[in-house]
């Protein structure tokens, strides 16, 4: 499996490097790897954003992937910066209309000479760099401050009552959490549109990489907890319940959140804000909007009314991948529709399907090599009550 994985992760490199070398306009490829980028960013951050909610709610079922959910943040932070990297080393100017402002006519319809005066400072290459490596690595660090304590808590040290430390160091995870993905936000999303601004956007692009974060979770956890300590959660119906109520729970957020962006822009009527946003819903774009819809609200919705679907691993494990997909589809429309009006079809030339499944290895081998590297990590820290199963 790690060899198909490699493969795969290899195959989504030379592929990416190959036809942006080959091909004049290299736009949409760089919006294509924005797009996987910001996508696997948000499910692996959220990992251990789950494992802090699990603590502060003092949840037993959610230990059984809080660790798991850790190891997916901690063991993604190469990938994290290096992809960053990248992109801001090659695709700065392809991807930021103000990175290039002798290219602002072609983004707003202004002089290119009078399009620089209007330009914020916040806009500028070395601030981009260094908010986004700043906010990711305070992030990061107090990540691996909670996964050491929470380490030193499951070893059990006598004398030491790591408890309320911990349930500090959740709520510091979380609130970097929110910054880093606000700063990710505006880059990924608003500041690649000029002059398009969104108070709501950034609490919209949080509730979606939860979403997806907590779906992959419970996939690849379902696997993960199988196969390294034999807990099958076909015999956890509790587990089971507990996880389609919190599914349910973030697709009727979701489904507000949306609401709540598209509405204030809606009543506004202010065509710099209202024209971005219904190009993702019309147009070449139409179908993957409303594959977008029912991927996160009708369907999902749907299906988790029925307890029998809540308590049924191989119905939720679907509903989770639908809900995976869909955003998928919510990150592709946040960048793509800026740059292509969409006849391309990027994501379904091989280049773009190359970076989809790259980015889903990376993830893994990263996930793995991080278990080779630290063989005493525990996969779960709530296996002991389950070793029978």
């Amino acid at each position: 499996m790690v060899w198909i994985l490699l493969a795969l992760l290899a195959n989504g490199i030379i592929s990416f490097a190959y036809t942006v070398s080959t091909t004049p306009e290299t736009t949409n490829l760089w919006a294509m790897l924005a797009t996987t980028f910001v996508f696997y960013l948000g499910i692996t951050q959220t990992g251990i954003i789950f494992s802090a909610f699990m603590r502060i709610a003092k949840s037993e079922w959610g230990k059984l992937f809080s660790r798991i959910g850790e190891i997916l943040t901690l063991s993604f932070i190469p990938v994290a910066f290096a992809t960053f990297i990248i992109i801001y080393l090659g695709g700065t100017e392809h991807l930021f209309y103000w990175a290039k402002p002798a290219l602002d006519a072609a983004h707003g319809g202004h002089e290119a000479t009078g399009a620089a005066h209007h330009i914020s400072p916040w806009l500028t290459k070395d601030l981009f760099l260094w908010r986004t490596i700043i906010s990711m690595a305070l992030f990061y660090f107090f990540s691996y401050l909670y996964f050491s304590n929470a380490r030193v808590e499951e070893k059990g040290h006598p004398g030491i009552n790591l408890e309320s430390r911990l349930n500090v160091l959740a709520g510091i995870v979380m609130f970097f959490y929110v910054m880093t993905n606000t700063n990710t936000a505006w880059d990924f999303g608003m500041m690649i549109i000029q002059h398009w601004e969104s108070t709501i956007f950034p609490p919209y692009y949080w509730v979606g990489n939860v979403f997806a974060g907590v779906s992959f979770l419970f996939i690849f956890g379902a696997w993960a907890l199988k196969k390294y300590v034999r807990i099958n959660l076909r015999n956890e119906k509790e587990t089971l319940d507990y996880m389609g109520l919190m599914l349910m729970g973030f697709t009727l957020l979701w489904v507000y959140m949306l609401w709540s962006q598209h509405i204030v822009l809606w009543y506004g009527d202010i065509p710099a804000l209202t024209v971005p946003v219904v190009k993702t819903m019309t147009g070449n774009y139409s179908w993957a909007f409303f594959i977008m819809l029912f991927a996160l609200f009708i369907i999902p919705f749907i299906a988790l009314l029925y307890r029998k679907v809540k308590l049924s691993l191989t119905a939720l494990t679907a509903v989770a991948y639908i809900i995976c997909v869909g955003v998928w589809i919510n990150r592709y429309l946040m960048v793509m529709p800026v740059f292509s009006d969409g006849s391309a079809y990027t994501f379904f030339s091989w280049t773009g399907i190359a970076l989809i499944l790259g980015g889903l290895s990376a993830m893994l081998v990263s996930f793995f090599a991080f278990l080779k590297l630290f063989p005493n990590v525990t996969i779960t820290t709530y296996a002991e009550k389950h070793g029978d199963h």
